[in-house]
């Protein structure tokens, strides 16, 4: 239940934060969206997961630990997501 609530507002989030930009639409809207649901561990031993980003504040603001072991996913997932767009966009400037 939880999960599903989360996806559904991070889509609306993500599409409403997107059409702030008419040009750079499409590619905002990914972006946002791999930052909103990239998951990582809650603890080291666990299998429990969390949002990544929001793991980060919560750790920061609650726990006081300042670590970046929550944004390794982040990390490698958003280089990723941004070759994987501008690849998108080099294919479409010379195929259509």
């Amino acid at each position: 239940m939880f999960w599903s609530l989360y996806l559904i507002s991070s889509f609306l989030i993500s599409l409403t934060l997107a059409r702030l930009s008419k040009k750079y639409y499409f590619y905002l809207f990914i972006i946002l969206l791999v930052f909103f649901l990239t998951p990582t561990t809650i603890d080291p031993q666990g299998l429990n997961y969390a949002p990544s980003f929001f793991t980060f504040l919560f750790n920061i603001i609650f726990e006081n630990n300042l670590t970046a072991r929550v944004l390794r996913p982040i990390f490698l997932t958003l280089p990723i997501s941004i070759l994987f767009l501008s690849l998108y966009a080099v294919l479409k400037r010379k195929f259509f």
